[in-house]
């Protein structure tokens, strides 16, 4: 496989001397969707803001070969425009070809079930349907990497879980990598094949797991005996980390 991102032993500390990550490294390959999870305050959020180059570790290194698409937990869409219109936002700013973003713009739009409410504006779309824009604003610049910072935790349950379910089968059709961080156990255990376990601050990488589940999952999944015994060893390694 392809590596996309590989973060070498990096640590960050801010200026009033705080160190938010501490000696952490981690990698992403192409068609890998790698979760974090941990306490917070522990410099997850952080830790995607070094993969994506918004900032620099105070030492390590951070080597990217892919490009990459930030995916935030607020949809962040204009109310002014339309679907379609922000879905394209990207592309014209990057001063793509107008037949390009045309038929990039559908073909994401199509790919995240919206093409119906390509002319709809973000005040008439439910929360569900402002991430599936946001979603496809980044599939339709073409990242190879995409980096996920909780994009569904304002959702109510169903909803979410429908939306992981769609996020699965949209990203192995896309074959990209993902760094998705989550405050959901199951939400990480269902989506990934590795989580990833960040100790409290300064956060380190204090475990990965190995997700054993096939590629096509299901909803069902979640109510397995294996799916409980996975989620429960992540939660005890938590709580562990706490009361250290």
């Amino acid at each position: 496989m392809t590596q996309l991102i590989k973060i070498n032993n990096a640590s960050l500390q801010f200026a009033d001397g705080t160190v938010a990550i501490s000696d952490t490294s981690l990698q992403v390959e192409q068609g890998e969707f790698v979760a974090i999870v941990g306490p917070s305050g522990c410099g997850k959020s952080t830790l995607l803001r070094l993969a994506s180059g918004l900032i620099s570790p105070t030492s390590g290194t951070v080597e990217r070969s892919a490009s990459v698409q930030y995916v935030f937990q607020d949809s962040t869409l204009l109310p002014w425009r339309t679907v379609k219109k922000n879905v394209a936002l990207n592309l014209e700013l990057q001063k793509i070809d107008p037949a390009e973003i045309e038929r990039r713009t559908n073909s994401a739009i199509d790919l995240v079930g919206l093409s119906d409410s390509a002319n709809k504006l973000p005040r008439q779309l439910s929360g569900g349907m402002k991430m599936r824009v946001s979603l496809a604003r980044s599939l339709a610049c073409e990242p190879q990497l995409f980096l996920f910072d909780e994009p569904f935790a304002a959702l109510d349950e169903f909803t979410r879980e429908r939306l992981n379910l769609e996020l699965r089968t949209i990203l192995q059709t896309h074959n990209s990598g993902s760094l998705f961080v989550t405050h959901s156990i199951a939400e990480a255990v269902f989506l990934s094949h590795r989580v990833l376990i960040m100790s409290p601050r300064p956060g380190t990488i204090a475990r990965s797991v190995d997700i054993p589940f096939s590629t096509d999952r299901s909803q069902e999944l979640r109510y397995s005996a294996e799916f409980a015994e996975i989620c429960g060893d992540i939660a005890s390694s938590l709580r562990g980390m706490a009361h250290r």
